[in-house]
């Protein structure tokens, strides 16, 4: 099984129905999980709608970070949260908490981002051996140090009485989830929180608190505990709109010249960064060590990055 899920490359060959990339294209793209043909290979395939064209200042072991870890802070903000989007932000004059919990990971980096393109205010998150990462991000108005800071207590002195109703959780680990609530209370009423990775049995949440789960395979369409056929089409619609900045062309020939995503704008004009990046040296000969890597929580505040080029004997397994 090939689970490599996060591609960027040249595009080689496009379906019949593709119209707004060809071959030759630059492009990051999400590889739909569980499905063949994923990114641990020279050829990989992806859908179109989970696919963007990535500008000349971006290289491909940059805009790899992004995909899947970008769209799963993407859902969690704008289709699960309902916070306001970048290109209908907070107004200037108004205010609209949000809590953070994991800035330096690659999916609270990027909630970060989006959250500050959304002009939320103020965006407090919650970090630890990343939180250097996190300030180089200039996204945050408060970093909370969980390792030396009573978490809700901070939370209740930034916000002077004002009320924390949105909180995203993009750790999800061990109890985490208590220092969120806990950080929202005691009146929970209109109070949501996001997680990625919610805990098994579900805790009973306190009364007036909504509860949700992202995990992005709904950017695919595909249903999951906490999202039903309805919600995941609409995650779909989503990922398609998110990843893309609309434009009305007159032509089919317009729409291949001038058909942009939104994340492509937003990389070629620096108010998107992909996370930083570790490329480890064999290519693919090293995906276990990576993967060994994550499973033992020795990555903190990066992504592990595979040049395909790079692994031993290519030639000579391919032919």
């Amino acid at each position: 099984m090939n689970q490599g899920d996060d591609i960027a490359g040249t595009i080689s060959k496009v379906g019949s129905a593709v119209l707004e990339f060809k071959p030759g294209d630059r492009v990051a793209a999400f590889h739909q999980m569980w499905a063949p043909n994923g990114s641990y290979a020279e050829y990989a395939i992806a859908p179109a709608s989970t696919t963007f064209h990535i500008p000349e200042n971006v290289s491909f072991e940059e805009a790899s970070t992004l995909p899947l870890a970008g769209m799963t802070a993407g859902l969690a903000l704008y289709q699960c949260l309902r916070l306001p989007t970048p290109w209908a932000p907070v107004p200037s004059e108004q205010t609209l908490p949000v809590l953070i919990y994991g800035g330096a990971s690659a999916v609270g980096a990027f909630a970060l981002q989006f959250a500050k393109l959304s002009r939320l205010n103020p965006i407090i998150t919650v970090a630890g051996r990343g939180i250097d990462f996190v300030r180089s991000l200039k996204a945050a108005d408060y970093i909370i140090d969980y390792r030396h800071e009573d978490v809700p207590a901070r939370v209740k002195e930034i916000l002077k009485g004002e009320r924390l109703l949105y909180a995203f959780d993009a750790i999800s680990s061990g109890d985490t989830w208590k220092i969120v609530t806990d950080a929202m209370g005691p009146n929970y009423a209109g109070a949501h929180l996001n997680m990625v990775d919610p805990p098994k049995p579900l805790p009973t949440w306190p009364d007036g608190l909504t509860f949700s789960r992202t995990f992005v395979a709904s950017a695919h369409g595909q249903a999951h505990a906490h999202r039903n056929l309805e919600e995941a089409a609409q995650d779909q619609d989503f990922a398609y709109l998110f990843y893309r900045c609309e434009v009305q062309p007159d032509t089919e020939a317009d729409l291949l010249t001038l058909c942009h995503r939104l994340w492509t704008v937003y990389l070629r004009d620096g108010r998107l960064k992909g996370h930083p990046y570790e490329v480890l040296p064999c290519g693919l000969q090293s995906v276990q060590e990576g993967l060994q890597a994550l499973h033992d929580k020795q990555v903190s505040a990066r992504k592990v990055v595979y040049r395909i080029a790079d692994t031993p004997y290519l030639e000579q397994w391919a032919s």
